[in-house]
């Protein structure tokens, strides 16, 4: 862990550093290409105005006149050159005839220096001067303005270029002599040309510096070293060759942000790298709250918190599409049902933190025992579900079995506790036991119910003769219905509580069997029956009348009471309600009713229409065992539920588990944010309560509070919790007593 933690530190530092040298580098970059933009555009206008006064001298009837005349007396430097204000210091003027031999060549520096175009310019202008040529003779004469007329030479039959002369760069300009109005009939259209040479010497490079604020501007043959400091244009010849550099200091700031800044930023990269992501992780997350939430629960949804392999309804989902697939290859599969033995003496002995333990330890054993087109889920507690796959014959999965139970055997090893446990698999074979994933779970159920008879620790592979245990169910069925005759059922009530676990909101009515021969039963050896046979909603409307009446005696406490799908999908299941609550004068707001995750998976427009008509009287609807189905989420958007009650396999092992409290944390933010109260259901130990409290969760249920109690002992209990806030009458002040 220390080693994952420091390779993760040191790639935040890695990147951190990178994205601080990217960013500025970019920042550079957009500045330094602002500044080289600048100095293109300097360089650009000032080279028009070369170009501009060439053509002015040389489109001129005088400069036409006289180089055509090849007068020796042309005073060059004041009839056919700039100015003495445009001209620089060490500019060069040749006039050329139009066999392009120079007449006359002016240097300032060194005056009447004529060798200068035949060993120097010459060569390195020969194609510019042969293209300006060309133009020249072809351009039409709408080119010609009356030289009165014109304010500024047309840039049109002048070439630029870029020379090398006596070491030092020079910027070329090349225009044509022509009349500025029609030539003579008979003479030719082009006298001759002149060539300005204006050298970029330090008088110009200052002036650039002056038009573009800048700095440190000098000429370089050589192209210098990018850095954070200098920056360099390149200046091309007009055939695209680069003949020197242009290069100043750069004003950009980004530079020596980075420069100055680095060595500190090593220093505290760590920490804020850290932070930044911490925070930039909380507030993306809240941005897009509501998406990541559902991601989260529809995970959680499908899988268990605890073990982490898929739950009830995508082990369905999936082992249906498997069925399927092998039928159609005409492969054997196998789904069996196991079911730890005595697991309950593991979490009374040894608490549940160390069945918890076990259970992941099961699911990592049983993922390793089988092949990889296998699957494995945890559908409840101490029970796993597998399919097996692409078999050929029945030895094959009789021999995963084998392994499995050989995998089981082994003791386990949790903390300072050797645990031995063993597993009890009910098997049913496709196609042999039946092609439907329901009836092969069922008759797998069956194997398993045989395996524990037989006495656990073994596999059973079904047979048709034991589904003479449905002849159980129907006994059942039976006795259920004497005893709702001899009212032998009991509502218990367990406590729903506020955030601080000291104050009762709630009630939740579960009911208990008092059979005359069994004793007191739990729903789960009735309910199931019950379901199948219909008498579910004989049960529940025993439940809900029971729980009203209560209700109407405890004065404050809200009565939540669990209503089946096949209640919600009867039309005149509000009237029920509504005649009930007259009856025994309970007001709606205070009867909760919870329904679970099954009735959206088998959702109909009949059963929100119920849905709506109840909350419309007041009466409250919570959704119970949230994130246990497969759909719920699409379903919280049509704003169906006053409260999610979360599934207890969700604050199973969030103490613990920074996943598991961190999907709890999602689930419990994801109904507060969407308008509902929140409760969390399991609650059993003081350090869950803790961690809910910080979580702002503002209800909770579970055994740490108290079991379901009959009625009278719920008063009892509940007087008991009144009392021990009431301070005691020496510390009570007289301000406080109300």
């Amino acid at each position: 862990m220390a080693l994952l933690i420091l390779g993760v530190v040191a790639a935040a530092l890695a990147v951190g550093y990178l994205a601080f040298y990217w960013s500025t580098q970019r920042a550079l970059t957009f500045e330094v290409e602002k500044e080289i933009r600048l100095v293109q555009s300097n360089l650009k206008v000032f080279r028009n105005g070369l170009a501009n006064e060439a053509e002015r001298i040389a489109i001129s009837n005088k400069a036409y006149a006289s180089v055509l005349s090849e007068e020796s007396n042309i005073l060059l430097d004041e009839d056919l050159t700039p100015t003495p204000s445009i001209r620089g210091d060490r500019d060069i003027f040749v006039l050329l005839n139009r066999e392009m031999k120079p007449l006359l060549t002016y240097r300032r520096d060194l005056p009447w220096h004529s060798e200068v175009f035949e060993e120097q310019l010459h060569n390195q202008l020969h194609d510019t001067m042969k293209e300006l040529a060309t133009q020249a003779n072809t351009t039409q004469m709408k080119f010609r303005v009356p030289e009165p007329l014109r304010s500024h030479a047309p840039l049109a039959l002048s070439m630029r270029d870029i020379v090398m002369v006596d070491g030092m760069i020079g910027l070329v300009t090349v225009a044509a002599i022509t009349p500025s109005t029609e030539p003579p009939e008979g003479m030719p259209a082009v006298a001759g040309y002149l060539l300005w040479v204006r050298s970029l010497d330090i008088r110009s490079i200052r002036s650039f510096e002056d038009s573009t604020g800048l700095s440190e501007m000098f000429i370089t043959l050589d192209k210098p070293q990018t850095d954070f400091q200098r920056v360099s244009l390149p200046l091309l010849r007009r055939n695209g060759e680069t003949i020197a550099n242009l290069s100043w200091k750069t004003t950009a700031a980004s530079g020596a942000i980075f420069t100055n800044s680095w060595p500190y930023f090593l220093g505290t990269i760590g920490a804020i790298l850290l932070m930044t992501v911490l925070i930039l992780l909380r507030y993306i997350k809240m941005t897009d709250r509501i998406l990541q939430n559902e991601a989260d629960a529809t995970h959680a949804a499908l899988h268990d918190a605890l073990s982490g392999l898929p739950n009830r309804t995508w082990f369905e989902i999936f082992a249906a599409n498997v069925l399927w697939r092998d039928r159609q290859k005409q492969f054997i599969t196998g789904i069996v049902f196991l079911d730890l033995d005595h697991f309950k003496q593991v979490n009374d002995s040894l608490g549940h933190t160390i069945g918890d333990e076990v259970i992941k330890l099961v699911a990592e054993r049983l993922k390793a025992a089988i092949n990889p087109e296998d699957r494995v889920a945890r559908v409840s507690g101490d029970e796993f579900l597998l399919v097996l796959s692409q078999r050929t014959n029945v030895e094959e999965i009789i021999e995963t079995c084998m392994y499995i139970e050989k995998m089981l055997s082994d003791a386990f090893k949790v903390e300072k506790h050797k645990i031995l446990t063993t597993a009890s698999m009910g098997v049913a074979l496709s196609p042999a036991h039946g092609h439907e994933l329901t009836a092969l779970l069922r008759r797998a159920d069956i194997a398993l119910y045989e395996a524990k008879k037989l006495g656990r620790g073994r596999y059973v592979i079904f047979e048709k003769e034991m589904e003479n245990s449905l002849q159980i169910s129907r006994e059942i069925e039976e006795d259920i219905k004497r005893a709702l005759s001899a009212n032998e059922f009991q509502n218990y009530y367990q406590p729903i509580m506020d955030a601080t676990g000291k104050n009762i909101l709630a009630a939740e009515a579960l009911i208990r069997w008092n059979h005359p021969k069994k004793g007191l039963l739990p729903p789960a050896a009735f309910l199931p029956v019950a379901e199948e046979s219909m008498l579910i909603n004989r049960i529940g409307e025993w439940v809900l009348e029971n729980a009203i009446k209560d209700g109407s005696s405890l004065d404050d406490v809200t009565m939540c009471v669990n209503v089946s799908p096949t209640q919600l999908r009867h039309p005149e299941f509000p009237e029920l309600v509504n005649a009930l609550l007259d009856k025994y004068q309970l007001e709606p707001a205070r009867l909760e009713l919870e329904v679970t995750e099954d009735v959206l998976i088998n959702y109909s427009e009949n059963v929100v229409e119920v849905i709506e008509r109840l909350r419309s009287s007041g009466v409250k609807i919570a959704l119970d065992d949230f994130g246990t189905g497969f759909s719920s989420l699409s379903y919280l958007r049509r704003d169906l539920f006053d409260k999610i009650k979360i599934d207890r396999s969700f604050i199973n092992g969030a103490v613990a588990d920074p996943k598991a409290r961190e999907i709890l944390a999602s689930s419990i933010s994801l109904g507060l944010r969407l308008g509902m109260l929140v409760c969390v259901e399991g609650v059993e130990e003081e350090e869950q309560k803790e961690l809910l409290f910080t979580m702002d969760c503002p209800m909770m249920q579970g055994y740490l509070f108290s079991r379901p109690i009959p009625l009278g002992k719920f008063r009892l209990w509940r007087d008991d919790i009144h009392e021990e806030r009431i301070p005691k009458p020496r510390k009570i002040r007289v301000a406080a007593v109300k």
